[in-house]
């Protein structure tokens, strides 16, 4: 779920499988810790998957994963961005680029895995993001700002 949530966009599909195998594990961690602490008293070795599963929720929903990621790939991203050369699929840092392209309005357009319909990335936009927020057509670029002149972005399908 951590790997997934590394995406500029989670991808549906993986978060989808590993919400429900966490939902069948954990129904069943909780029925075993509650027999273990009736049975055994024993209760602080069961608490730790749990406080695992909590954690990964936490993190994968402030972004943290993604985050960390962007600033382990930001070196390669930029260098990438500098000549914004379209090509073969290929990884830049820790993103599967599906394909390159010189945005519109300046920069560079980084197409990732991600998305469900739509199609997902990171923008390099050193004169900033024209439409802020969701796209308000289908063919629409929204973006999102992660810091300096990056932006996330979603092509509305």
């Amino acid at each position: 779920m951590l790997w997934a949530s590394a995406a500029p966009v989670v991808d549906f599909v993986y978060v989808a499988l590993a919400e429900f195998g966490l939902l069948i594990l954990g129904g069943g961690w909780v029925v075993l810790t509650w027999i273990g602490f009736v049975r055994y008293r024993a209760w602080r070795a069961s608490v730790l998957a749990p406080a695992l599963v909590v954690v990964t929720i936490v993190l994968s929903s402030l972004s943290i994963p993604f985050w960390i990621g962007f600033q382990v790939s930001k070196p390669a991203l930029h260098d990438a961005a500098a000549d914004c050369a379209a090509g073969e699929p290929r990884h830049i840092g820790i993103f599967d680029v599906q394909m390159v392209r010189a945005a519109e309005e300046g920069g560079c357009l980084f197409f990732t895995q991600g998305g469900l319909i739509d199609s997902v990335g990171i923008a390099y936009l050193p004169s900033g993001a024209p439409n802020l927020g969701e796209p308000r057509h289908d063919g629409d670029i929204g973006y999102r700002h992660i810091e300096g002149d990056w932006y996330r972005f979603v092509q509305r399908f």
